[in-house]
């Protein structure tokens, strides 16, 4: 029986074990020598991509900054600029028009023959003054229904103005009514044609300011001052303003006006109302009011304008000067019928 060799047993699994715990060192050390060499590998390229998103941040933030505010693309108006508190009826100041002198003419206008040529433009006016019927629609701020709606027509020719006369209308074949009295603060609108008669044209100072354009018509610009201060206003003579008129025929087209040295009067009462006594915060002083009044004459009879609508604004101020609408008032006039006229008038030919 041959003799076995324990410690050959032994030794060869012992080797073996000694071999596979080095492998699974060896191996266990590489693994942990490749992990350490990836990880600051990857530290760093993580902070190296953080700084770039970074800086392209900043980068654009900065552009942001510095780049100048969009503009509206082009054929869109800018933004307007935000108006102040209040409603302010008063019309925007518009640029004055053209003057012969800025459009380099070689004479101005000669505001005598114009003032003749409306004083026989007048004479036409004042023929049929008291020829003619209307249908007269008022709207007011005060009106909480339907417009007030009267037959219209002039009886008397006052040295003044025309007087008016006014009855309820209907629809109803030959109605007849009362008169019926409407008090203005302004005066009636044909009245305005009264400005240029020849007898009445020293009563007021005219000056040419120049040629404009008013419902696709060529129009002479004359401002003309009033000579009484204002009381009612229901006079021409309490106004001031400008007329536009047709360049060709001398018809009226268009009235612009408010009460004589209003701006001054407006600036002394805003002073006294700021001076005035206060309770608490309001002042107990009146505050300033004001007015204007604008007129447009086209209706037409036989190439003769009329007029068709006037509109009245009254306005107050406030201790800031801000000017907020008060009252208005608009008149139209439509279906004028005219009997016994026949129109003589060499403009209109």
């Amino acid at each position: 029986m041959r003799p076995t060799l324990p410690s050959a047993i032994v030794r060869t699994p012992s080797r073996c074990n000694e071999c596979a715990s080095r492998a699974g060192a060896q191996t266990a050390g590489s693994r942990d020598g490749s992990a350490g060499l990836i990880w600051p590998r990857f530290a760093i390229l993580a902070a190296a991509l953080v700084s770039f998103v970074s800086f392209i941040a900043f980068d654009s933030i900065a552009q942001s900054h510095d780049a100048p505010p969009p503009s509206p693309p082009s054929g869109a108006p800018a933004p307007a600029a935000p108006s102040r508190p209040g409603v302010d009826p008063r019309p925007p100041r518009q640029s004055q028009p053209a003057t012969a002198e800025s459009k380099g003419d070689s004479a101005p206008a000669d505001i005598d023959k114009i003032l003749d040529a409306l004083a026989e433009k007048a004479v036409v006016y004042e023929s049929i003054a008291l020829r003619f019927v209307c249908i007269e629609d008022v709207r007011g701020s005060q009106d909480r229904g339907d417009n007030r709606k009267y037959d219209f027509m002039y009886v008397e020719s006052e040295p003044q103005r025309y007087k008016t006369y006014r009855q309820r209308h209907s629809d109803k074949e030959n109605h007849s009514g009362p008169e019926v009295e409407l008090d203005t603060p302004f005066p009636d609108s044909y009245s305005w044609t009264l400005i240029f008669a020849r007898n009445r044209q020293h009563l007021f100072k005219f000056k040419y300011v120049g040629d404009d354009w008013f419902s696709l018509r060529h129009a002479l610009v004359i401002e003309f001052t009033a000579p009484l201060p204002y009381a009612n206003g229901q006079t021409i003579y309490e106004w001031s303003g400008k007329v536009w008129v047709d360049a060709e025929n001398f018809n009226f087209l268009k009235v612009e006006a408010e009460p004589t040295n209003q701006e001054e009067r407006l600036k002394q009462m805003l002073k006294d109302y700021r001076t005035a006594t206060r309770f608490l915060v309001f002042s107990m002083g009146h505050k300033p009011v004001g007015a204007h009044y604008e007129i447009t004459f086209l209706n037409d009879y036989q190439r003769l304008s009329l007029p068709d609508q006037a509109d009245y604004r009254q306005f107050t101020l406030d201790l800031e000067g801000n000017a907020e609408l008060d009252t208005f008032e608009t008149l139209r006039y439509s279906e004028y019928q005219f009997f016994g006229v026949q129109l003589r008038d060499r403009f209109l030919k």
